[in-house]
């Protein structure tokens, strides 16, 4: 099972969001919960990973976080934030995809970004 030090990485350095740490915490641990079937799925090490880093990026991450544009400092400090773009959608195709299973699909939800299509007659 993958870290809360390791999704926090993943968090900031891959997707340069911010989350605080105990959000990471209970969503790995939520996570956890998984990786019995993920193994009985057959997963590799290596997929596990996967699957468990996006899928605890999709929780920690579900409340439409900013990424940091910019950074200033040695004292005229200065950050700018951009709000979270299709980065998300785009990281649940990557898991739909891994997770052929579907492992984590009850944890991490429906993308809310798909549009559901109502007609009225």
């Amino acid at each position: 099972m993958i870290t809360a030090t390791q999704a926090q990485q993943y968090l900031s350095e891959a997707l340069g969001i911010s989350v605080p740490g105990f959000l990471v915490e209970a969503a790995v641990a939520k996570v956890a919960t998984a990786e019995p079937a993920m193994i009985l799925a057959g997963y590799s090490d290596q997929d596990r990973q996967l699957v468990q880093v996006y899928a605890v990026a999709l929780i920690a991450a579900a409340g439409a976080p900013r990424r940091i544009a910019s950074q200033g400092a040695p004292s005229g400090a200065s950050r700018s934030f951009k709000n979270f773009d299709d980065g998300l959608t785009q990281l649940r195709r990557s898991l739909a995809a891994l997770d052929k299973a579907g492992t984590v699909a009850a944890l991490v939800g429906p993308d809310p970004a798909s549009g559901t299509l109502f007609l009225v007659v």
